[in-house]
């Protein structure tokens, strides 16, 4: 593992998608994140699921070891104003959630992942899909914040602030504006130079320090087919974690900047195990 030294980011988070076997994995996943030092875990939830038990038991334990749990959701689709009621199912099923399970196993925030630039409507009509996304963060965050002081952070694209906006600066700023956080989809596996994690990072980064805003850094474990320098699967844990250490020194004096988020805890054993 990382000795990161006197100075380490404050955040280390992942992404835990697969929670059909949350109750069997719980201990695997909780004692892979404290090994790590994992102190943020977006957990994906089943609107389905009516047996609020095997959430309860993990954020609970989870608590109980100094990890903060925000529930995940999302879909490209989202970025749609006529997915709203989507959005509006996402929000209620945690709001139910937090009445049933009680303060010590409550949510700690939401954590969307929407991306709707995956989407064939984007080539076809960008401006109108971004005004649709930008229509729908802003419904999730009201929504949520009616009666409940949950945070609101959202997964974005490290290119965001290149995508101009009718009444901001970029959609990167309007975005940091809206939300309580950010985590920058930096999907990198090199440092320094053009196109590294430094690079892709910095304009999100200053926007987050200039708003008050935390910036999170998404780094990918996971395998991906676009291109040898995006994940870190074929390089290993050992490499991830260099990158990260030459990332950190560099971002830390700025103060938007909060740490990294692995995605996805799967991978992330996988590699640790090899």
């Amino acid at each position: 593992m990382l000795k990161w030294g006197s100075e380490k980011p404050p955040v280390k988070a992942t992404w835990v998608w697969d929670t059909t076997a949350l109750m069997k994995d719980k201990n695997e996943i909780l004692s892979f994140a404290e090994d790590q030092g994992v102190n943020v875990i977006y957990l994906h939830v089943d609107r389905k699921a009516r047996d609020f038990e095997s959430y309860r038991a993990f954020i609970e334990e989870a608590h109980g070891l100094g990890i903060e749990v925000e529930a995940l959701g999302g879909d490209p689709a989202w970025g749609l104003t006529e997915y709203q009621q989507d959005i509006e199912s996402f929000i209620g099923w945690i709001k139910d959630y937090q009445l049933a399970a009680g303060e010590r196993a409550a949510f700690d925030g939401i954590h969307v992942d929407i991306e709707p630039y995956l989407l064939k409507e984007w080539e076809q009509d960008r401006d109108d899909i971004v005004r649709q996304w930008m229509e729908n963060v802003e419904y999730l965050v009201k929504k949520v914040k009616q009666g409940a002081s949950l945070r609101v952070s959202a997964d974005l694209p490290f290119w965001i602030h290149k995508i101009p906006a009718r009444d901001s600066e970029s959609v990167g700023s309007w975005m940091i504006e809206q939300l309580d956080g950010v985590v920058l989809m930096n999907y990198r596996n090199f440092a320094i130079g053009e196109n590294g994690i430094i690079a892709n990072a910095l304009p999100m980064i200053k926007e987050g320090t200039r708003a008050g805003k935390p910036v999170i850094i998404g780094l990918e474990m996971a395998p991906s087919d676009e291109g040898e320098h995006i994940s870190f699967f074929e390089k290993g844990t050992s490499s991830m974690h260099r990158q990260m250490q030459l990332s950190h020194i560099v971002m830390r004096w700025h103060t938007g900047y909060q740490g990294f988020a692995i995605h996805q805890y799967k991978s992330w054993r996988e590699a640790a195990k090899s």
